[in-house]
């Protein structure tokens, strides 16, 4: 029975982890298709595999502060322009144990 709650609590946690996760790369590649950067030389700026900034931008992997900070530094965004809004962090409401 305390398995299952953590489990819950941990799944609930990737899920919004995941779901931040998924906006930020939505929202790097918007960034950089606006501003006319190409994906590679943003990587090979970064010091960064492709295929690695690549799983970033799909969401399959987090970005780290200061891969967003260079990200930023590269394009002349303010990091701010990076931030989720709110409604993306806010915890799922606690499911009732029936």
């Amino acid at each position: 029975m305390i398995f299952r709650h953590y489990a819950n609590i941990v799944s609930d946690m990737t899920n919004k982890r995941s779901e931040v996760d998924r906006w930020l790369g939505a929202k790097v590649s918007q960034l950089l298709k606006s501003e006319g950067y190409k994906y590679s030389d943003v990587a090979r700026r970064m010091r960064m595999p492709y295929s690695t900034f690549s799983a970033k931008r799909r969401g399959r992997s987090a970005f780290s502060f200061p891969e967003i900070y260079a990200i930023c530094l590269i394009t002349g965004h303010d990091p701010t322009e990076l931030t989720p809004p709110r409604s993306r962090l806010r915890p799922k409401p606690k499911r009732s144990r029936r």
